[in-house]
């Protein structure tokens, strides 16, 4: 469960991250959804934004993506006349289509014409276990790059 995920990985608060490892770890897992430093792809929150938060709840929002997911980023599930289903955030719903951003930027255009249906998600787009294969030590390098340390 996320709860046990956060509770595994609470270690990591309590070391002292490598800022250099912890941008591997970024450019590996996040940067094709997020930017920190001019770097990585806009589809979720620029993490700029987001580490003034602290630590611990960047890390919850790691382990836990989908406990508290913005308006702004939640998922648009939509299906099309031709059976075709696209998830992404919403880059811009205007009277002719929906456009959204999916990961790595792809940005798909949906003319009204095509959508059956169209249905907000609770989730957020980014994927629960990001953590496998990290362990503690490597969450604390991927904080201390995200603090800017």
């Amino acid at each position: 469960s996320r709860a046990e995920a956060v509770k595994k990985y609470s270690a990591a608060l309590e070391l002292t991250g490598n800022a250099a490892k912890g941008r591997a770890i970024y450019e590996e897992r996040c940067a094709s959804c997020h930017r920190l430093y001019g770097q990585g792809t806009p589809v979720g929150p620029d993490l700029e934004s987001v580490r003034t938060a602290g630590k611990e709840t960047t890390l919850i929002n790691i382990l836990d993506p989908n406990r508290e997911v913005p308006p702004r980023y939640a998922t648009l599930e939509i299906s099309t006349t031709d059976d075709e289903d696209i998830s992404g955030v919403i880059a811009n719903d205007a009277a002719n289509g929906i456009s959204i951003i999916q990961a790595n930027g792809v940005e798909s255009f949906v003319p009204r014409s095509r959508i059956r249906s169209t249905r907000t998600s609770t989730t957020s787009l980014m994927p629960e276990g990001l953590e496998a294969g990290l362990s503690p030590a490597d969450l604390a390098d991927l904080l201390s790059y995200i603090a800017g340390e």
